[in-house]
């Protein structure tokens, strides 16, 4: 069994973050798991964990995600009922009733404080630089609460489980070590504008009248137009139509042509 959730570190996060295992040791591992190979056993076999420590890993790691789904928004679902492909599974499983009341109980510790803080969305930052008599791991969100970052943020980077993290912000806060981060500046869209240069804007361009069209003399014809044809030019382009060789062709009145009268 296992839970996965990106708003949590995995157990393969806190396994090399916390540097029980390093990069090498994890790729050796996803590579046995592609050999048909548990990756728990190529990470034991390495030396670098031990199998029960590898176990606790993984079963904070499932427990973190749960929080860290439960605590988040869900905007959808699906049952996939084959096998789950998770890397580091707990090995011998974990009851889902089990699981659900520990999630349950954090969620009820979280409520009780005087001020719990939403994993996901609040940001802090720090009021002081002064650690002298900290907790180590109030030391190192007072390191990384710059005001951008949330509690999920912050258990990332010290590579911690999101819940303990949630939990010591929210009891820092109440003690004054930690303020909620100061939202950003909104300008107006009024004012934005105001702030921006003001650029002349183009005038349409006036149209040109058009100029006086040339007067047109009667009989003048454009560059574009065929040649007008005069009556005397129809008339040669009708005698070249109808022109034929001597003694084939009769005129329209039926008459024979000049040479059939001189051979009369």
């Amino acid at each position: 069994m296992a839970v996965e959730s990106p708003g949590s570190p995995g157990a393969a996060v806190l396994l090399m973050r916390s540097g029980r295992i390093d990069e090498e040791d994890w790729t050796a591992a996803l590579r046995a798991g592609a050999r048909d190979r548990p990756p728990q056993e190529e990470l034991v076999a390495r030396g670098r964990v031990g199998s029960t420590e590898l176990r606790v890993v993984a079963l904070m790691a499932a427990q973190d995600a749960a929080f860290a789904t439960v605590t988040g928004t869900v905007e959808g679902y699906t049952i996939d009922h084959g096998e789950p492909d998770v890397a580091l599974p707990i090995s011998d499983g974990v009851e889902p009733e089990w699981l659900l009341e520990q999630t349950t109980r954090r969620l009820s510790a979280l409520a009780s404080l005087r001020t719990p803080v939403s994993p996901h969305r609040e940001r802090v930052s720090a009021t002081t630089s002064e650690t002298g008599g900290l907790t180590a791991i109030r030391q190192e969100i007072l390191a990384r609460a710059d005001g951008r970052r949330t509690a999920r943020d912050i258990a990332f980077l010290i590579s911690r489980s999101v819940y303990p993290v949630t939990i010591e912000i929210s009891r820092m806060l109440a003690e004054g070590l930690v303020e909620h981060a100061k939202p950003a500046t909104v300008v107006a869209p009024g004012s934005l504008r105001a702030l921006q240069p003001r650029v002349p804007k183009p005038s349409a361009p006036v149209p040109t009248p058009p100029e006086q069209l040339p007067r047109r003399e009667r009989g003048a014809r454009g560059p574009d137009e065929p040649p007008t044809r005069s009556g005397s030019g129809r008339h040669r382009l009708f005698g070249r139509l109808r022109a034929r060789p001597t003694g084939e062709a009769r005129n329209p009145a039926g008459e024979s042509s000049s040479n059939e009268k001189g051979n009369a």
